[in-house]
């Protein structure tokens, strides 16, 4: 293998607190993440990972660096992203938060209503240095590939894993997902023509599989963009 890369990756869900005690969140697991830093892990990489609190437990060899809330999570990766070769989004973060925290605990009622706000668009918000690999993640319940295509250009990603939320069964934890994977192909110099986008339907995967075709994928880019060929 050629030089190891460094290679940030978020993980797991956020909680967005209502009061002291109640919160609001998803049902990631964190395991994307795990298998992520396996796979990065077994080929030589170097894998710190910043993860919400999740139930899985990640590989001895990567450095974790746990968070709660969107806010707590986005100051840890820009603490951390320009020294990384790679970041890859992997977290399910909430996409939304209440307005207001109340400082003491709700009273229980028979309706309660919570005025939401969206929690910031990390990724996008990242500083990023030059030739640098940022995967991004896209959970859609319709029209995935036309919204994953959106998101990888509106955010300015190299590499998309997107997957489709199936009604039977939930993406998150161990289960098999409907997924694709899209590649941006910056364009050269001086160009004004759209960069290409080349999707590649995975059809139904495990994770593990995911993890695979996207570490094939970012060694390819990564060394290639380089010059480099990995071995």
């Amino acid at each position: 293998m050629s030089a190891s890369l460094r290679i940030l990756i978020s993980a797991g869900p956020t909680r967005e607190s209502i009061d002291p005690v109640r919160f609001i969140s998803n049902y990631s697991t964190g395991y994307m993440g795990v298998q992520l830093a396996r796979e990065a892990l077994r080929r030589g990489h170097a894998v710190e990972i910043v993860s919400g609190p999740v139930t899985e437990v990640f590989p001895s060899g990567a450095r974790v660096v746990s968070v709660e809330s969107s806010q707590e999570m986005e100051r840890a990766l820009r603490r951390r992203a320009l020294r990384a070769d790679v970041l890859i989004m992997a977290a399910a973060v909430a996409d939304f938060r209440p307005a207001r925290l109340a400082i003491t605990k709700l009273p229980r009622r028979e309706t309660v209503t919570l005025r939401l706000q969206a929690t910031p668009d990390i990724v996008g918000r990242l500083p990023r240095r030059t030739r640098q690999l940022i995967v991004g993640f896209a959970l859609e319940t319709g029209r995935a590939l036309m919204r994953a295509k959106h998101k990888l250009k509106a955010k300015r990603l190299d590499v998309l894993l997107a997957q489709r939320a199936n009604g039977a069964r939930g993406p998150f934890g161990r289960h098999p997902v409907d997924a694709w994977l899209l590649v941006r192909h910056r364009p050269g110099a001086g160009s004004h023509v759209d960069p290409e986008i080349v999707v590649d339907r995975l059809g139904l995967v495990s994770k593990q599989e995911i993890a695979r075709a996207l570490l094939d994928k970012i060694e390819r880019l990564w060394y290639g963009q380089h010059g480099v060929t990995a071995s």
